[in-house]
């Protein structure tokens, strides 16, 4: 055999171990690699579950809007944060003004001889859009026994029978017991002057 024959069939021989060897390579890649059939099936049944998980929340939001214009059902969910630990804390007067609903990024609070409540979860009661607005930001104790919404809008409660000041218990009980609103400290108020008048009852009779 010529030396040309030799150098020829080398050349070869290493081309077929070439073409060998990156099969070989190939074959072990692909047994390597995770194909569809490999993966695991829990992980597609969970994906499913998932699926149809959201699905059911989502069609029962939307029944609920559509039945009730509400998201639960018209079922009232309770205020979380009540139950969250707080340090009480203590307002003066004018700090308890900042609360009255006008800042979005402060609660809003009122106050009942003394004590202060957060009504935050009720803005479209409280707020500065709200029918009992002129509640906010302040003690209004007075109010709530008289009803005098224009004038007595104070803490003020001289002249007031024991009975008439009892009567505040039914208020301090309602929002201490709600599920929405809850207590969370006391106002400092500054002392009133005995020599200034008593509010007039505005359901006197005119003199």
């Amino acid at each position: 055999m010529s030396t040309a024959e030799l150098s020829t069939n080398g050349l070869q021989q290493r081309k077929r171990t070439a073409k060998t060897t990156s099969a070989t390579r190939t074959l072990e890649q692909r047994k390597q690699s995770p194909s569809a059939t490999d993966l695991d099936p829990t992980q597609s049944v969970g994906f499913t579950c998932l699926l149809v998980i959201a699905s059911l929340i989502i069609t029962t939001i939307i029944t609920s809007l559509i039945i009730t214009n509400s998201f639960t059902f018209g079922y009232d969910v309770p205020n979380w944060r009540k139950y969250a630990y707080r340090q009480p804390i203590a307002l003066t007067t004018e700090e308890l003004r900042q609360y009255d609903g006008k800042d979005p990024s402060k609660p809003i609070y009122i106050a009942i001889n003394g004590d202060i409540y957060d009504v935050s979860a009720s803005p479209h009661y409280y707020g500065p859009e709200g029918g009992y607005k002129f509640f906010a930001g302040r003690d209004a104790a007075r109010a709530y026994i008289t009803g005098c919404f224009e004038t007595h809008l104070t803490h003020d409660l001289r002249g007031l029978n024991e009975a008439q000041i009892k009567s505040l218990d039914t208020w301090t009980d309602f929002y201490a017991n709600s599920d929405k609103y809850f207590k969370v400290g006391r106002v400092i108020h500054d002392p009133i002057d005995p020599s200034s008048p008593i509010p007039e009852d505005c359901n006197a009779p005119p003199a």
